[in-house]
This record gives C-alpha cells, structure tokens and sequence, in this order.
C-alpha cells in the first residue's frame, strides 16, 4: 500500500505488484552523492565495489561521477546518466536527515510523486535494531523519510526490491535506469550483490570479459614502445593494454582486458608478452595481492 499526501489512489494501484525492468544491460555508470565525500570526510569506496560488480558480470562501466547534497545537480545528472546508460547506480543521500535528499531529487527528475510505501515501513518495524519512541512524533517524521519513495504507477517508473535478507531497505529503481542504493559501504555491498541474480540475464554472455597479466622488470618507458604497437594492432578487437606499477615490489604488470570471444587470440598476447618484455603470467588473485603492498 502506498500513501500520497492529499491524494487517494485506485485500489489496483494501492496493491500493484512491481518486476525490475527487462531490458539488455551493456553500459553502466555511478553517481556517488554526498558533501562529506567532497569535504573528505569520507574516504569513498563505494564506486570501486561498483567497478569490480560491473567487471564480474560483464557491464561496461564507462562513468563515475561523485556530487554533493544538491537537489539541481542530482536532478541532472540522473537525467544525463538516464539517456545515456543502460545500469546507473546512486550511492547515499537516503537517510532521515535533512541533508538526505536523493529520493526527493531522483523523483523530480522524472517527474514522479514521492509517497510512503508501507511495505518499507513494516519491513523497518520487524527488522529495525533501534526502534525510537512512538511519541517522538519529529523522530519518528524523520525515520519515515527513509520510507517516502518515488512512486510511479507503472513498473518503469518505479520498481521496488529487497535484495538483503537482514535489511529493510530497498533498492529502488526509477525509470528503468537509476537504481538508488545507501552510501554505508556494508548495506551498498550487500544490497548491490543481492541485484546480480536479476542483472546478470540481462546482460548477454558476449560482454563478459577477461582480465589476463604479466609481470615483468622492465620499466615502464622501455615498455611504452612495444605496448603503442601492440594497443594499435588489437583495437579493432576492443582488446584493452594497460601497464601498472607496483613500486614497492620493484616490478611492473601488463594487463590484458577483453571480451570472451577473443580469450585465445589473448592467450597468444599474454605469450608474446612474456617474450618481448622477459615477463611471467600472474593470476588475477597474485597481483591484487601486489597492489596491497604497492
């Protein structure tokens, strides 16, 4: 059940049942929201959890943008990323602070009322670890803030799902695109995770990609030469060469980043790698571990 402030809706919209949207997924933004990311306040690590879910299932993030609690800046970058992308993830601005006015500025962008979903609130009710004085009647406004969503009536203007087990919090998906997601790293994560099972059929298998590296000692100006050519020669693939330091371990890694379909033509890159640049193929796992130590 929904409640509009001054409005009263049809009984089969009161009880309207919601499905995430259908549609092919290829590209992907993120819109991190929130002056203490700004201020340096926090140190974000949101949209870095965003780029490796996105890397996993095949998405190709092209945008990462962070802004501050402004209702104009949201409203158009929403509407950008909305036009342009097919997955958007927001991250923050949802709480019951004055401050926290991302769903508020998500539904003018699209021109959508915002109401009380009861769903939300008796999800809050039963799952909530702190449960605030009935009459705390400025509380207890403020905890409904959490619960005052976009409403739309049909499910591409606002769909509704609980991804996490343990939490009462939604991710909300407006226009189809715009999936509205908490800044807390903990429930971004969890909440983000619990989205892959509906995201990952709409994405075609041909999108996914791999990552292949090569450790090498060569410095990175003696390799720039050769990594130019070899870049020019696999562009026409969408092959993607890059080359990273790892300063504190003394060495240097080539990465290798394309699509399913040419694995093998990468496999012979990986080899003629490890030859031109007197290099060894490491595994994903072994050079996370190097960039912790970098």
């Amino acid at each position: 059940m929904w409640r509009l402030p001054g409005k009263t809706l049809p009984p089969k919209l009161l009880s309207c049942k919601r499905a995430m949207a259908t549609h092919s997924l290829s590209t992907a933004a993120c819109l991190i929201i929130g002056d203490e990311v700004l201020n340096g306040k926090i140190r974000e690590a949101n949209s870095y959890t965003f780029a490796k879910f996105c890397f996993e299932i095949g998405l190709d993030l092209q945008r990462i943008e962070v802004i501050g609690d402004e209702e104009d800046e949201i409203v158009e970058a929403c509407q950008r990323m909305a036009k342009k992308y097919d997955f958007v993830v927001t991250s923050g601005g949802i709480g019951p602070t004055h401050d926290d006015i991302t769903y508020q500025s998500v539904a003018k962008a699209f021109d959508l009322p915002l109401a009380l979903h009861d769903e939300t609130v008796q999800r809050m009710k039963r799952m909530g670890r702190r449960k605030i004085d009935p009459n705390d009647k400025a509380a207890v406004a403020a905890q409904m803030r959490m619960a005052t969503l976009p409403y739309g009536s049909t499910p591409a203007e606002s769909d509704y799902l609980y991804t996490l087990e343990n939490s009462w919090v939604p991710v909300v998906c407006v226009a189809s695109k715009i999936h509205i997601l908490p800044g807390i790293p903990q429930l971004f994560n969890g909440l983000l995770f619990g989205l892959r099972q509906h995201i990952l059929p709409r994405v075609p298998p041909s999108q996914r990609k791999h990552r292949l590296l090569v450790t090498t000692n060569k410095m990175e100006s003696e390799m720039a030469p050769f990594l130019t050519e070899l870049q020019s020669r696999v562009n026409d693939k969408g092959i993607k060469i890059g080359s990273y330091p790892h300063m504190s371990a003394g060495i240097n890694t080539v990465s290798i980043i394309g699509k399913e379909e040419y694995l093998e033509y990468m496999r012979g890159l990986v080899r003629e790698v490890e030859d031109t640049l007197e290099g060894s193929e490491i595994s994903v796992e072994d050079e996370a571990k190097l960039s912790l130590r970098s």
